[in-house]
């Protein structure tokens, strides 16, 4: 079962939010997405499959379909599906949303447990949560990150940041982590943040607030603290990394 179902199927139950669904799709590496989606230049290597002689979706809609198996259930109970490029990312489909669709159905025409609906509202989010887990892909790939530059420009352009501030407006720090004295915490990503406050003592994670400021006003709000260094995302599931803030005024430059 693909990770979108599995996190479909846990929402239903109470067992996942849906943030945790948003990064299940956007990290889903198998989607099986219609033809008519993608730039005739890119279908030349794409692997495909057929489902029917033709695909009947209404313009502002998209439907999409995390494994082989819930398309051809859907075209069993005779949904009108054409072909399919298979195995595309999940931040090429949210990521490369056409402004006029609306409305994503995903496993749509099969197991009515298995069928998620996105409006213009989530798709939204998901788009930003795009760029976040394309953002953290290139970080878990970056040998050195003071050196990548696509990297650094990506880190300037990111849209939130998600610090923990004390109520006298320090920030969270965790002393003597990486060999630095006091380096701050921040966080790529909603989750990441949750990830980390969840393991906080309940007194501490009470008095905490969150800011969140983008990758153009990171540095401005670091310079206020007294730390030397980032702890990024120490408890996932965005990659975690110490840097230097040396690496910061890079981004900063960018």
């Amino acid at each position: 079962m693909s990770l979108p179902r599995a996190l479909v199927l846990a929402r239903r139950r109470g067992e996942a939010s849906f943030q945790e669904i948003l990064r299940g799709l956007l990290v889903h590496p198998g989607w099986l997405v219609p033809v008519g989606f993608f730039p005739r230049a890119e279908l030349a290597g794409a692997y495909k499959v057929a489902f029917g002689p033709r695909h009947q979706c209404p313009p502002a809609e998209l439907w999409i379909f995390s494994e082989h198996g819930t398309a051809q259930h859907a075209a069993s109970q005779g949904a009108p599906l054409g072909a399919f490029v298979v195995g595309v990312e999940g931040t090429a489909v949210f990521g490369g949303l056409p402004p006029e669709v609306s409305t994503v159905r995903i496993n749509p025409f099969g197991y009515p447990e298995d069928l998620l609906v996105l409006e213009a509202q989530e798709l939204a989010e998901a788009g930003v949560w795009a760029r976040t887990v394309d953002l953290e892909e290139r970080l878990r790939r970056s040998a050195d990150p003071a050196r990548d530059g696509e990297l650094l420009t990506r880190l300037r352009h990111h849209d939130a940041y998600h610090i923990p501030l004390l109520p006298d407006g320090r920030m969270l720090a965790k002393p003597g982590e990486g060999g630095f004295a006091q380096p701050g915490v921040v966080c790529t990503s909603t989750d990441s943040y949750e990830a980390f406050v969840a393991v906080l003592e309940p007194a501490l994670r009470q008095q905490l607030r969150r800011t969140v400021v983008d990758g153009a006003r990171l540095r401005e709000e670091l310079s206020r603290q007294d730390i030397d260094g980032v702890f990024l995302n120490p408890f996932g599931p965005g990659p975690t990394a110490l840097w230097p803030l040396a690496l910061l005024d890079l981004v900063a430059k960018r």
